[in-house]
């Protein structure tokens, strides 16, 4: 008797993911495949308004799958067609890409296959990058190749990651403080006192093992969410929802064998976005410590040099590096007023 349970749970749980697969599967994909990777792109949201909004991840290793179903991503699915892409070893990427094709070049070249499919299946639509952290380096570094800026209509660059060389100590600096805030308010005073003290030897941050010590500690402050108590609308899809969406475990587990085989420690992008000519505009919480504040005024002026006018930034006063989550009204008419404007 026990082994026709099994099948039963089975059969009960696929009728009951059955009665609601419809709302979960609105919307078109493809693959995109490229030097070993099968890389998904779905897209969702208003394909007649003809302005797509390419939504690169951050990481390297995270996933658009997941931001796809966030309450803010649903808002701005009314005025356009929204393109989730996860990248090579990310998200529900496939295939087995070789770890030597974990360079940003291949990056770059993937996602031109990405725009150009996007141009060849929606017949030239208008193509804004929206790149968070991770992401936002990524654009940068397209736009930055070649002419490849000019299939792009606008560039919406996130709490970029664009110039780690300079922005990882800054954040080093931002643990330290954190660390110190906690000693001082009688808290776990042994371990931020460890922490204290290896921020303030200088750590070569070009030095995976230094990097993967420093993220550790990271993850303890509020470097993510300025207020991490803050209570916010997570993705619009539970447990059931999983197993009737395009959601599945492996989004936890690609970035996780990706990021120690992609070395992006010694990225420095800045002066390379000179050469971007595409309107952007540069969004960045006050309270971020992964990029921190001053690498969203060195984006802002980097991008199209000092002579470059057709730029804004927007600073979220009281946001982290979550600010799309954090400040969700805020973020959305800032959102849409950039687009709308191109």
């Amino acid at each position: 008797m026990k082994y026709l349970i099994i099948p039963i749970f089975i059969s009960l749980i696929t009728l009951l993911s059955a009665c609601k697969k419809e709302g979960f599967y609105q919307g078109d994909h493809f693959f995109v495949k490229n030097a070993g990777a099968e890389m998904p792109v779905y897209v969702k949201g208003n394909i007649q308004s003809g302005t797509f909004i390419l939504f690169l991840h951050g990481g390297p290793g995270g996933n658009a799958s997941l931001p796809s179903f966030m309450p803010v991503s649903k808002e701005l699915e009314n005025d356009y067609a929204f393109a989730y892409w996860d990248q090579r070893g990310s998200g529900l990427s496939m295939g087995n890409p070789d770890p030597g094709t974990f360079t940003v070049e291949q990056f770059v070249d993937d996602l031109d296959l990405v725009v150009e499919t996007i141009r060849l299946r929606y017949h030239n639509p208008r193509i804004v990058f929206y790149g968070i952290s991770w992401g936002g380096a990524l654009g940068s570094a397209y736009l930055s190749t070649s002419n490849y800026q000019d299939k792009i209509d606008g560039f919406i660059c996130m709490d970029s990651g664009h110039n780690l060389v300079e922005g990882l100590p800054k954040s080093v600096v931002f643990v330290k403080e954190y660390a110190q805030q906690q000693i001082d308010q009688g808290i776990d005073i042994a371990y931020w006192t460890e922490a204290r003290d290896w921020c303030a030897t200088v750590p070569d941050m070009t030095e995976k093992d230094n990097y993967f010590k420093y993220d550790d500690y990271l993850t303890n402050t509020n470097a993510y969410r300025k207020d991490p108590n803050q209570e916010v609308q997570g993705p619009e899809v539970g447990a059931l929802g999983t197993m009737n969406s395009y959601l599945s475990l492996a989004i936890f587990f690609n970035g996780q064998y990706l990021a120690p085989r992609f070395n992006i420690l010694e990225l420095n992008l800045s002066a390379d976005m000179a050469r971007i000519k595409t309107p952007s505009i540069v969004i960045w919480g006050r309270h971020d410590g992964v990029n921190t504040i001053e690498m969203g005024y060195d984006a802002y002026n980097s991008i199209g040099g000092p002579g470059f006018q057709d730029k804004e930034m927007v600073i979220l006063e009281n946001s982290a590096h979550e600010g799309y989550i954090e400040e969700q009204e805020l973020f959305i008419s800032t959102f849409r007023g950039f687009v709308d404007s191109l």
